[in-house]
């Protein structure tokens, strides 16, 4: 093995290029498996450091042993604790202190005197009847549990920091029991959720980390329900051990069926770890690892193959006199794990000089410094080693199957024409297993992800790479002489440019592929799940809501009358969100963005709204039509319903359902199916607007007569209007005299869920006027989302500039295996700049075929990937399309043909300024 090893070393000192450039693309790889991983691990980092603070003063918390996942940073959830354990508890010698907490969501909380700015991480109502705080006092005094009637609150550090609150400052808290005024007392030094924007991550049962404190009675009328206890703050009696006590009462919960247990601080880490925001940056680390593990694969199999193919007659010749075949692969492996050794302690190396960096440019980002943790040396490892020792296998099988006599001749290089075209054969029928197992193959739905991610996708991935040959043969025979063309080269020359040495080849454009194919499966993903949620024409210009108070009949003419206004366009709506009477959106068994236990009914005008040959409303309609709809309206107790609302409760034309009013929940109230429509981007006018009054989520918003919603529900006033505006209309003048009308008629604020109170979300005019535009709505889902879209594609692209690099493998490739042609071409007057042209031809081509797999590989993963999120994603269920980005692709496409001409610039100019006898020297020895 000394002399294999001797053997191996040579070889790397005789092409010290190839080996930096393969050791820098591996480098490089593993940079970017410890670049996100290390996020994780600070964030594993910052569990700990707050799973010591979290208790303050308590050992334990005793908290519901069946979890539900909050929908916001530091927001409660859980059901509450049966109250005998107190008592209980109690009784137990070891227990010094007891303080239940009774957690409840809020609507908002704003300064009094603030201009108005609400925020999403609003503070937790916290019923407590502690007498000391559960933290130390930053400023003021703990509340008195004894006095709720002085109205006072302490506030946690993060939620004063929040609503920019101090002590002294008046509040006003808003739920769903109205408006109450508060004074705040003090402020606790509470310790805030670890992580940043996404990363947020708070324990999904235990204290609020963003809190209000108050005492019981006063949060039970804040919320206008009794107090449930949401858990129960321990203190121990001194000198009893925490975990002792911890094993013995979960123990005992167990045995006597409380729904309970008693967390430690290791506890509350381990629950945070397996949180939602844990697992999406453990899910990004593992991703990252994957990506980068196959970019060296391929980077290295390139390499590999190279090797063997330009030294066939050496490995015969060691064949003939010394090694046997296991040596002669041992030299692969060899080689292989000395450019992945290399490769990761330079990664190592690379990586922490990049999160220093970071550490001293942005402190926010990596608090605790520049550091390798556990999941960055072990992840890099498993990218550079795993794709090092994959990589080696195929070239090893081929070195082994070397021949001593093969010492005498060449191989033959036919092209394999015929074998490409079986192998494109079984690719595509391995690329249709794909949509068949997403759109065809009945299953259930909690199946059918895990049969997508593991034989769906592993097969669609190996249909691409088995295309990849036949790609190679056609873009060189459709392409080439366009290319030809473009660059003025005779056509002749590009014929066989990179069938000649096809392994080659399909190793550099599957390499890209890997990059650009996620790049171009994550635009259309999120595009064609985008969709569904835009605005379509169907929507009116301006939606206004009058939070308080409410319009008589009287008053809808003074409003179509304001400057602006279409006066025949101005539609009074009657809204209320009931719940179903019956579960038939199926929302127990999985609950989604259509599958909820109540829908928003919107009464109107059917003739005004949907009637005429100009309606207010277009909707398309996909069962029944538009001039019976209306007439169905007409005779009462007839709606409109989405087209995805039928189909996840499988009622058509003619069905019926039952909702429950909210002031009378025990009277049903029918509704006969008279239409299905098509209401894209329903879901964000109604998220923000005002128009989910009851709940943060709604199954669909069905469409009625005016009349019988205000009848059914009780709604006697009107709050909101639809309406459409003049060219040019301003809207701030539209809004100011909108305010004015609001403020003859004032009254009680209108029940609204939360983010139906975000000023951010829409355009506020004084305390009781929100105006939402259609325009406005889809600016923002656009911005939004692109963001979005755009962060998800950071990987591939950082993906596809590291393999780029193995087209310069490839390039330098072909210039040693083609030396005697290129000698031949200028000794007999093709120019300098001609063997330019010829060298960027190549890399021109190898960019067209990955840009043809890699389109076909994201349009077909992003269309599947669409289809499986609606059995699996929340937000899945709303009947997405396919929708192709042409434009956002185009940059992709064209940012890899520019990497591709920019990574075979330094060879091409080294080749067209090399002298003809140099080349043709070299050309000869690579025979």
């Amino acid at each position: 093995m000394r002399i294999v090893l001797q053997l191996v070393l040579a070889n790397l000192r005789q092409h010290p290029g190839r080996f930096a450039l393969t050791s820098l693309a591996i480098i490089a790889a593993a940079c970017v498996v410890i670049w996100v991983t290390s996020g994780y691990d600070a964030l594993l980092a910052q569990f700990d450091q707050f799973a010591d603070q979290y208790l303050g003063r308590y050992q334990l918390v005793l908290v519901s042993d069946a979890p539900n996942r909050p929908t916001g940073p530091g927001a409660p959830s859980g059901p509450p604790l049966p109250p005998e354990l107190i008592p209980l508890l109690q009784q137990d010698p070891a227990v010094a202190t007891l303080d239940p907490l009774a957690q409840s969501r809020l609507t908002r909380v704003t300064r009094v005197g603030s201009p108005g700015r609400s925020f999403r991480s609003r503070p937790t109502l916290v019923g407590t009847g502690a007498k000391q705080p559960p933290h130390e006092m930053v400023q003021g005094t703990w509340i008195d549990p004894a006095r709720p009637e002085r109205a006072e609150g302490v506030l946690s550090a993060e939620a004063a920091r929040q609503i920019e609150a101090g002590v002294g400052d008046e509040v006003v808290v808003e739920s769903e029991a109205g408006e109450f005024r508060l004074s705040i007392a003090g402020i606790v030094h509470q310790a805030s959720m670890p992580g940043d924007g996404p990363r947020r991550s708070a324990p999904s049962r235990g204290p609020a980390t963003s809190a209000l404190y108050v005492p019981v009675a006063l949060a039970e009328k804040i919320s206008g329900r009794p107090a449930k206890i949401s858990c129960i703050n321990i203190a121990l009696q001194e000198g009893v051990d925490a975990e002792s006590f911890r094993r013995r009462w979960n123990a005992r919960l167990k045995q006597e069926g409380f729904p309970a247990a008693v967390f430690d601080p290791g506890d509350v880490k381990d629950d945070m770890a397996q949180g939602l925001s844990a697992a999406r940056v453990r899910n990004q680390a593992y991703s990252a690892t994957g990506v980068s593990l196959l970019a060296a694969l391929f980077i290295i199999l390139t390499t590999l193959s190279m090797g063997v193919h330009e030294r066939v007659r050496q490995f015969a010749i060691l064949r003939a006199v010394a090694l046997t075949r296991f040596q002669v692969a041992c030299m692969i492996a060899l080689e292989s794990l000395v450019l992945a050794t290399v490769g990761w302690f330079g990664g190592l190396a690379a990586g922490w000089g990049l999160l220093w960096i970071v550490a001293k440019t942005q402190r926010d980002d990596l608090s605790g410094g520049a550091s390798l943790g556990v999941w960055a040396v072990v992840l890099s490892a498993v990218c550079a080693f795993g794709g090092a020792l994959a990589a080696s296998v195929l070239p090893a099988w081929q070195v082994a199957r070397v021949r001593p006599l093969e010492a005498m001749a060449s191989r033959p290089t036919a092209r394999p024409v015929r074998w490409s075209a079986v192998a494109a054969v079984v690719g595509l029928v391995l690329i249709a297993v794909n949509p068949l197992l997403v759109f065809v193959m009945p299953m259930p739905d909690e199946t059918r992800y895990g049969v997508y991610a593991a034989l769906g996708c592993t097969s669609m991935a190996m249909g691409f790479m088995l295309l990849a040959p036949a790609a190679i043969l056609a873009t060189e025979k459709a392409f080439g002489p366009l290319v030809a063309g473009i660059l003025r080269l005779d056509r002749r020359l590009l014929s066989t440019q990179l069938s000649s040495n096809l392994w080659r080849t399909v190793g550099t454009t599957v390499a890209l592929s890997l990059g650009l194919g996620l790049f171009a499966a994550m635009q259309t993903w999120g595009h064609s799940m985008l969709r569904p949620f835009v605005p379509g024409d169907w929507a009116p210009d301006v939606l206004v809501c009058f939070t308080s108070g409410g319009l008589p009949e009287q008053e809808i003419d003074s409003v179509a009358r304001l400057r602006g206004v279409v006066p025949e366009r101005c539609l009074p709506l009657a809204v209320e969100q009931p719940k179903l009477a019956e579960d038939i959106t199926g929302s127990r068994q999985r609950a989604s963005v259509a599958r909820q236990d109540n829908v928003i009914i919107i009464g109107l005008d059917p003739q005004v709204g949907l009637g005429g040959s100009d309606p207010l409303l277009k909707p398309d309609f996909v069962e029944g039509n538009r001039r019976d709809a209306v007439e169905r309206l007409k005779q009462g107790r007839g709606c409109l319903v989405p087209d995805h609302f039928a189909r996840a409760t499988g009622l058509g034309l003619g069905d019926r359902f039952a909702l429950l009013p909210p002031g009378a929940p025990e009277q049903r109230v029918e509704y006969t199916i008279a239409g299905v429509v098509s209401l894209p981007g329903w879901h964000w006018m109604t998220k923000f607007s005002g128009l989910r009054r009851r709940s943060g989520r709604t199954a669909a918003m069905v469409l009625a007569s005016r009349e019988d919603v205000r009848r059914d529900f009780g709604l006697e006033r009107t709050n909101f209007l639809w309406l459409d505006t003049r060219k040019g209309a301003n809207l701030e003048d539209m809004g100011a005299a909108l305010q004015a009308v609001a403020a003859r008629h004032p009254g009680r604020r209108q029940p609204v869920n939360a983010q139906g109170t975000w000023t951010q979300a829409a355009r506020m005019f004084g305390p009781a006027v929100r105006v939402t535009t259609a325009e406005d709505v889809r600016s923002r889902i656009h911005a939004r989302a692109s963001s979005m879209i755009w962060g998800m594609c950071r990987l591939p692209l950082v993906t596809l500039i590291v393999t780029s690099l193995g087209v310069v493998h490839a390039v330098l490739a072909s210039i040693r295996t083609r030396g005697w042609e290129m000698g031949v071409l200028r000794a007999t007057g093709h120019t300098r700049f001609g063997l330019v042209r010829l060298v960027l031809a190549e890399a021109l081509l190898i960019g067209l075929v990955a840009c043809l797999l890699s389109l076909g590989f994201g349009i077909m993963a992003g269309w599947c990937g669409m289809g499986v999120s609606q059995y699996v994603s929340f937000f899945g269920g709303l009947n997405p399309s396919l929708v192709v980005p042409w434009s956002k692709l185009a940059i992709g496409l064209a940012g890899t043909l520019g990497l591709c001409l920019l990574a075979a610039l330094w060879p091409a100019i080294a080749t067209g300024f090399a002298e003809p006898l140099r080349l043709l020297q070299a050309g000869r020895s690579a025979r």
